[in-house]
This record gives C-alpha cells, sequence and structure tokens, in this order.
C-alpha cells in the first residue's frame, strides 16, 4: 500500500502495518489539511469584475486566496468590454496584466467568462484555441469567417459579378493604338465573368484634330493648322491683334503710334552737317500717314541767314553788322504819374553772338542817357535805360530814382553775349570808364532778335510839367 496519496502527496497509514492505534496528528491531520487547502487554493474561485479605471478591473473571489502564486487559476466574468490592454487585481494582492498565450495583451468582452492562470508575473488567458494567422477582414472572402487575435472575423471581400465600366484614353505620341484604363472593383470574380470596358472622351472632336488627320473616323477641322514653323513675336504685332506660335495663341504688344499721335515725338535726334536730319521714332506701328517730330525751338526764319532755305523754311537774318549811332529825339510829356514814357535811341539788328556799344571816341563821356524833370522837386522821378525785344518784354540795364529838379541814367557803353546771356556795362569814371555788373537777364527776354534801344521816364505824385529826355550820342553798334 502506498504511503502518499497520488495527486495531493497526503500521507496514509496502513492499518495491517502500523496498526489501528497509531495516530500522528502533525503529520497525518495537519500536514494533510494544509496540503488539501493549498490545492484547494490553486483552483482559485470565480468573481464578476468591476472596473473603477478604463481597462483595470478588480474581482473579489471566493474562497479568497491569500497570495498570488504561480499556478493560481480564476474565472471572472467582465462587466464592462476593455478598451486597451487590460490589468486585474484579484483580492487586493496587486493589479497584474493580462496576456494572451502568444504575450501580447488579451482583450475582454462585457458579459464575458474568461478563465486565466497566473504564471507569477501576469495572469494568461486559457482557451483560445491556438495560434492565428496574419489574414484580416480584407482578405477573407464575405461571409466566411477566420480566427484572429480579436476572436473570429467575418471577412469583407464581396463576390463580383459581370461589370460595365468606363475608362480614359492614354495614347503615346505616334501608337497607333489606344490603351485604355479603368479602375476594377475589388472583389473576387467566379470563372466566367465578364468586364466590359467602355471608353469615353468629348473632346474627340473635329475642331480638337488638325486639318489632315482622322482620328477614329473623325476628321480633323481645316482652320486646325500646325503653327510650329511660325514665328510670332508678340511685340511685332500690333496691340488689339492676336496670332498662333507654337501652338499657344499670344496677344500683339506693338503700340499702335498711329492711334495715339498723328504727330508723334521722336525719341532722340542728330544732324548730319550739310546732309540730313534724323529723328528716332518710339518703337510701334506707323500706318504710314503719322509724322514723327522732334522740337527744334531755334529753327526759326530770323535764326536763318537771309535766303537760304532749310526744307522749305527761308531764313531772314542778316548777317552781323556795324552802324553809327547819334540820336537825340525831342523831349516828350509825361502825360499821368506811374506811366512809362520811352524814346527810341537805336534799333540792334538780331545776331546769335554778341552786341557791343561803344564809341571811338573818349569813351570816358556819357554816350546814352535818359532823364525826368518835374517842377516840383519833392516829386518822386525815374529814369532808365532798356532793352526791349521782339515781344515787348522790358530788360532794364540801368535804373534811377531820386528827389529834385532832375534825375539821370547814364552808360557810356555795354557788350552782351546773347549766347551765354552774359555782359558787362561801362558809365564815366575819373579818368577811365568804371565797369559795372549787367542786371540778370530775364528767361523770357529774347536776346537774339531785334532790340530796340530806349529810354524810359517816369514820375509818381503830381507835378505840373513833367518832362522825358532821352539820347544817344557819337556810339558804334556791333553785331556778331
Amino acid at each position: 500500500m502506498s504511503s502518499n496519496t497520488p495527486n495531493l502527496g497526503l500521507l496514509k497509514k496502513d492499518p495491517m502495518v502500523d496498526g489501528n492505534e497509531t495516530f500522528n496528528i502533525e503529520t497525518m491531520l495537519n500536514e494533510n489539511w494544509d496540503k488539501v487547502d493549498e490545492a484547494v487554493g490553486r483552483t482559485g474561485g470565480y468573481g464578476v469584475t468591476t472596473q473603477p479605471k478604463a481597462n483595470e478591473y478588480e474581482v473579489n473571489l471566493k474562497p479568497a486566496p491569500a497570495s498570488l502564486t504561480a499556478g493560481i487559476r480564476v474565472t471572472v466574468k467582465i462587466n464592462v468590454a476593455s478598451t486597451g490592454a487590460p490589468m486585474l487585481n484579484v483580492n487586493g494582492l496587486g493589479s497584474k496584466p493580462v496576456l494572451k498565450t502568444s504575450g501580447s495583451s488579451a482583450s475582454f468582452k462585457q458579459d464575458g467568462v474568461y478563465t486565466l492562470v497566473y504564471d507569477g508575473q501576469a495572469f494568461i488567458l486559457q482557451g483560445e484555441g491556438g495560434e492565428v494567422g496574419t489574414a484580416t477582414a480584407a482578405d477573407v472572402l464575405a461571409p466566411k469567417t477566420i480566427g484572429t487575435d480579436n476572436g473570429i472575423v467575418t471577412g469583407t471581400i464581396p463576390t463580383q459579378g459581370n461589370q460595365f465600366k468606363s475608362g480614359l484614353w492614354s495614347n503615346p505620341d505616334g501608337d497607333a493604338y489606344v490603351d485604355t484604363y479603368v479602375n476594377i472593383d475589388s472583389g473576387f470574380y467566379p470563372p466566367g465573368s465578364q468586364v466590359t470596358i467602355q471608353a469615353h472622351d468629348p473632346d474627340l472632336l473635329s475642331g480638337n484634330i488638325r486639318s489632315g488627320v482622322n482620328i477614329f473616323g473623325v476628321p480633323g477641322k481645316s482652320t486646325v493648322v500646325d503653327t510650329a514653323d511660325a514665328v510670332l513675336d508678340p511685340n511685332m504685332l500690333v496691340a488689339g491683334y492676336s496670332g498662333y506660335d507654337d501652338g499657344v495663341k499670344k496677344a500683339g504688344q506693338m503700340p499702335n503710334r498711329s492711334a495715339e499721335n498723328n504727330h508723334m515725338p521722336g525719341l532722340e535726334s542728330t544732324v548730319w552737317p550739310g546732309d540730313r536730319f534724323f529723328i528716332k521714332p518710339p518703337h510701334g506701328y506707323y500706318n504710314g500717314a503719322t509724322w514723327v517730330t522732334a522740337a527744334v525751338p531755334g529753327l526759326t526764319a530770323n535764326n536763318l541767314r537771309a535766303g537760304i532755305e532749310v526744307r522749305g523754311l527761308v531764313g531772314t537774318l542778316s548777317p552781323g553788322g556795324r552802324s553809327l549811332v547819334h540820336n537825340n529825339p525831342m523831349p516828350k510829356n509825361i502825360s499821368a504819374p506811374n506811366t512809362w514814357v520811352y524814346h527810341d535811341l537805336f534799333i540792334i539788328p538780331p545776331s546769335e553772338s554778341y552786341i557791343d556799344v561803344y564809341t571811338a571816341e573818349n569813351n570816358n563821356i556819357v554816350k546814352m542817357q535818359a532823364l525826368t524833370m518835374t517842377n516840383e522837386f519833392i516829386t518822386t522821378k525815374t529814369a532808365a535805360l532798356v532793352l526791349i525785344d521782339d515781344a515787348g518784354v522790358v530788360y532794364t540795364l540801368k535804373t534811377r530814382t531820386a528827389t529834385g529838379a532832375e534825375v539821370m541814367a547814364q552808360l557810356t557803353g555795354f557788350a552782351l553775349d546773347r549766347r551765354q546771356r552774359t555782359g558787362i556795362m561801362y558809365e564815366a569814371g575819373m579818368s577811365l570808364p568804371s565797369k559795372i555788373p549787367m542786371p540778370s537777364i530775364p528767361a523770357n527776354f529774347k536776346l537774339t532778335g531785334t532790340l530796340r534801344f530806349c529810354s524810359a521816364s517816369m514820375y509818381q505824385g503830381s507835378d505840373s510839367k513833367p518832362v522825358a529826355e532821352g539820347w544817344a550820342r557819337d556810339l558804334v553798334v556791333l553785331t556778331t
């Protein structure tokens, strides 16, 4: 007879050998009960979980295990489905992960009953049914099923029948055929299934086909031509018009100068002396009736030598000359205050260069004078020597204003550079004439034309007999 039970190893006594009166309480009773209790503890118990936090489950088993030891088996009913890796705390002995036999995290469904065995580190889910494949629902024909880590799933591949599809054309340049590509519905096609493909292109029109070409029985339009051999620069095409070059429509950018101005100002001009005059026109289109112009303010008849013709303009300018002046006109009464009275003393002809007014005699003696006289000494009088141009613009060379019996403005001579618009004047000095600066010449005063040299008189206030006098004596007027 064996001395121990085969499953729990409980001690036994053989009454034939040990007798009926021998009984050791420690070994025959206490130790045997401990073994029974340990064995019962390993069988675990059953309980319904609670879930204080997401995926963290708690359960209280009866009988309650004293500790978590490897091999303890528990059975639980899940109150809430898991949404991630679950943890299980049995009778407050500490949260442990729940894993599949593969080592990955288990998952729970609500109201599912699961048997778990503790391996010393984690609870291992029992009864999964062995290994699973890698197929997913998208890999399995519907409505077939397959076992996965997530349980049984139903396939989603549909079974297709005959198909009618339209596609797009792809025509490599130069090919004699058209490749048609379509998107076929995913799924399983049983033997004998047919897929009908139809390609439709709304652009297969005569207007989209070059002249002389026929595509699938559609002839090209006569106005559709190849523009590859054309050369079109938008800068050479008038704005408002367009053309095609290399298949691209281009708008003209050349300005229509004739539409802008029938007398278009040129950009630059130059002269070949004795030959011709050049004007550079702005870029653009000209219709043949438009003129290109260049401003030449100095091109006037009085700037051309008399008798010289330039493109129909005949000059009237006489060459520079020399004249003698001796003029002592009669005095004039001044009709009213603040009114100028003039005496024309001599004329300076037009020229381009210089004016010299001088005397061959004693040039320290006054040769030009303007004089204003009144009866009243207190009357304010003004006398001036002036030049007046063709337009009547007055340029005052010398002026004096004073009271007394008379007032005079005097010079012995002057010289002017007509081009530079500068000059010098002379008046009588102690032994030689004194140089005095010439006033600034007004910008609107035309110095190159005919000039009048005059005396000018004026008074302010009241007087019974105001008189204006002026004279020029023994002068030579030279123009060049």
